[in-house]
């Protein structure tokens, strides 16, 4: 049955949207209402509009604008200014040549006109790599831009579909091995780099690693095909538009972690009408608003960075005690203690169970620590 436009508008919004709900839900993955958010497509601005709640967080327009050109500059010519800072870090091997680029036309791409293109594109290429006797370059691309795959679960709505920035492919080991790269617009200032920005790229390159377990898996080639567990970052250099890479970023845990959050996210997909998602800022509806305020939320320092409900978490975080709101190393400290439990500890009340009495004597090894 043909859809109606609106339906198809909403549609293709929502496939448009997919790599900033991703990235929204692998900044806190365990919060339920921003799974749901992410899964339906609803902006937590509207979202706090509903709740009374005021907006704070928007997407720069000049953020976006330089990095599209940063990707841009990098994938020029053939990637002739990203090719060679992969292969001085060891990422690929000496000599390593061939690009393909499969970005859509309409975000800087040179030969793909849509989506859909850009994914049969891509599962080609896959298929052919793992059918391939011997497969060598010329014959394949060491770098692809824009590899798109649709994941075969219904994980997000419409569907799930990932774009990868940049996949590196080798060749010159036991099989074909598949790196995912992750190209970010910030500066790499070494040991200085914000560590949340950090999680955040690598939680989202996990995602891709563990996409493109599933495609392979389905495709039958998983003897044939190897996914690299680690990855690699592509950042800016300070004060320039010019690439630092950060090779061999380790993307186990990601990878798994991506594993049980696609489980989330498909349970959330399931618990409401599948024709229910959000198509801009505005679309938001009752039911889904009031779906995403209902949820059970997991409130971390990082929900301040990108969630305008933050303050709403927040202020029911500081009425409850949670250690999260004194930031992560203190909740990691306390564990489940809500703190004023823990000030009433440190005050020298008795412990009533192991976890206390292991946390007096921590504190005690601390004050051991920090005494004249």
């Amino acid at each position: 049955m043909a859809r109606s436009p609106s339906t198809q508008t909403n549609r293709d919004a929502a496939r448009g949207n997919i790599r900033m709900r991703l990235e929204q839900w692998a900044r806190n993955p365990t919060c339920e209402a921003n799974t749901i958010s992410a899964v339906r497509n609803v902006r937590m601005a509207a979202v706090a509009r509903a709740a009374g709640e005021e907006v704070a967080f928007g997407q720069s327009p000049f953020a976006i604008a330089r990095g599209n050109q940063f990707e841009r500059d990098l994938f020029r010519d053939d990637a002739s200014r990203l090719l060679p800072e992969i292969i001085k870090h060891g990422i690929l091997p000496d000599g390593a040549s061939g690009f393909l680029d499969l970005r859509q036309r309409r975000n800087g791409g040179t030969r793909v006109e849509s989506l859909d293109e850009a994914i049969d594109q891509t599962r080609a290429l896959v298929a052919r790599l793992g059918k391939a006797a011997r497969p060598r370059h010329p014959d394949f691309p060491t770098i692809v831009a824009g590899a798109s795959i649709r994941v075969p679960k219904g994980i997000l709505l419409p569907e799930a579909i990932l774009i990868i920035d940049a996949l590196a492919i080798r060749l010159d080991g036991g099989r074909p091995e598949l790196i995912v790269g992750e190209i970010k617009t910030y500066p790499d200032r070494g040991g200085y780099t914000d560590p949340a920005e950090l999680a955040v790229a690598r939680a989202q390159a996990g995602i891709y690693v563990h996409g493109l377990d599933l495609v392979v898996g389905e495709l039958g080639l998983g003897k044939r095909l190897e996914v690299s567990r680690h990855g690699f970052l592509v950042l800016s250099r300070p004060g320039s538009n010019r690439a630092s890479i950060r090779p061999r970023e380790e993307l186990h845990y990601q990878a798994e972690r991506a594993r049980r959050g696609f489980d989330l996210l498909e349970r959330a997909a399931a618990a409401l009408d599948s024709d229910l998602w959000a198509a801009d800022d505005t679309n938001v509806g009752d039911v889904l608003a009031r779906a995403i305020l209902s949820a059970e939320t997991t409130y971390n320092q990082a929900c301040l960075s990108f969630c305008d409900l933050a303050s709403r978490c927040y202020r029911r975080a500081c009425q409850e005690g949670d250690p999260a709101i004194l930031g992560e190393d203190v909740r990691r400290f306390l564990g489940n203690l809500n703190l004023a439990r823990a000030v009433a500890l440190l005050g020298g009340a008795a412990p009533l169970d192991e976890a206390e009495r292991d946390l007096v004597k921590r504190i005690e090894s601390a004050r051991g620590m920090i005494a004249p």
